[in-house]
């Protein structure tokens, strides 16, 4: 009998752990590094010039962030982790992650037909968050220096009706993929759009309430990070009610739908 292990599609040993240990490994070691230079700066910044803020007001300052904040940041872990894998890291640190790097490692996955939650889906989410980082970068270094020569181009009434509608562009393709019935590896889902559905009609009804009902046109905000956090159960207890109903059907590869 052979030693040498059986790999998979993309050459990678089942068994071995190697990759997703230096992933987290560099991935903790590459947040320790952001939060210092995050918080560095501005306090280096601050005693340089005698500006440091009190502890009573960074408390005070604090409060409404993370009561606004904290709960969108903890539901997000739990939802986009299982897509994101490893890749998680890099996406926290250069943000943007549900306007881009979410829908990047989705398409990624989609296009390639790699089931979430493998081996082979960590490294290719790992590549697609990676080459998006870059590529943000450059976008950026590009768009600071054209930013005053085509000053008179942006202002055009055009490209302000284009950039107001790039966050419901991504939204939009995101939604159309999370409806597809292909989960990646040869494996289908019909009938997964009713979960979405579900979550929608939840969201919709909550929005309506608090924006028109209360009157609270800003309210919404304060509630979507403990909304998000109440739909993952629903969500997950819709879906397992849904097939045990036979409402939603899985379908290995090379099965047939009944």
């Amino acid at each position: 009998m052979s030693d040498k292990k059986e790999k998979n599609s993309l050459g990678i040993d089942p068994d071995g752990m190697a990759h997703l240990n230096a992933m987290h490994r560099l991935g903790r070691i590459g947040i320790v590094c952001a939060i210092v230079v995050m918080l560095g700066i501005p306090t280096i910044v601050g005693i340089y010039f005698n500006a440091l803020p009190s502890i009573i007001q960074v408390l005070t300052t604090a409060v409404g962030l993370l009561a606004l904040f904290v709960p969108g940041a903890f539901s997000e872990t739990i939802a986009f982790s299982p897509i994101l894998g490893s890749s998680y890291y890099l996406a926290q640190i250069t943000g943007n992650i549900s306007n881009l790097k979410l829908p990047i490692a989705k398409t990624a996955l989609e296009i390639l037909d790699i089931e979430a939650g493998t081996e082979d889906a960590d490294i290719v989410t790992s590549i697609a968050v990676s080459v998006s980082s870059f590529v943000t970068i450059a976008v950026i270094v590009v768009g600071v220096i054209l930013l005053q020569p085509l000053q008179p181009l942006l202002n055009l009434p055009v490209f302000k009706l284009a950039s107001g509608n790039i966050v419901p562009a991504l939204f939009g393709s995101l939604v159309v993929g999370s409806l597809s019935s292909k989960l990646g590896g040869g494996v289908t889902c019909w009938g997964r759009w009713k979960v979405p559905a579900i979550l929608f009609v939840i969201v919709a009804v909550v929005y309506l309430i608090v924006v028109y009902g209360m009157n609270n046109s800003m309210g919404f905000a304060l509630y979507q990070g403990f909304l998000m956090l109440a739909l993952i159960p629903i969500g997950w207890f819709s879906n397992k009610w849904l097939y045990k109903i036979g409402q939603i059907k899985v379908l290995l590869p090379g099965e047939e739908l009944r």
